[in-house]
């Protein structure tokens, strides 16, 4: 299997975050988010570079890009990047493979059609949309 791509990361939990929450609902971020896992759910395609997507289903996310093999990570809720706690009402989330370790992302929006995450490595924001199924 091949190392994930950061937009590979990006793209999956994009996937999560737009699947459960009704279109047009943005993440409150002042409230507690129990449906962060269920918004990321589906499939997603980077905004920046269409050849990037990402699919959550369930705790799995698979990353992947035009002419390369897929990557596949362990999705987690967490309450926040820097104590990585499990918490199912958290807007922050990690995805963890083999080959890159933990990775840490604060959800910023959460839409039916659109979820953009910061990677708290980085500070970068990162959004997809989502593919029609």
């Amino acid at each position: 299997m091949t190392p994930l791509r950061p937009i590979s990361f990006i793209l999956s939990l994009a996937a999560l975050a737009a699947c459960s929450q009704s279109a047009g609902t943005i993440a409150d971020p002042d409230a507690p988010v129990a449906t962060t896992q269920a918004a990321l759910q589906g499939t997603w395609r980077s905004v920046d570079d269409a050849k990037s997507m990402m699919t959550i289903r369930d705790t799995t996310v698979t990353e992947s890009y035009v002419g390369e093999e897929p990557g596949v990570a362990a999705l987690a809720v967490v309450a926040d990047c820097d104590s990585q706690r499990p918490d199912p009402a958290g807007q922050s989330f990690t995805f963890e493979d083999d080959s890159a370790g933990i990775r840490c992302f604060r959800l910023l929006e959460s839409s039916g059609d659109r979820i953009a995450y910061s990677y708290h490595a980085r500070g970068n924001t990162l959004a997809y949309d989502r593919v029609p199924d």
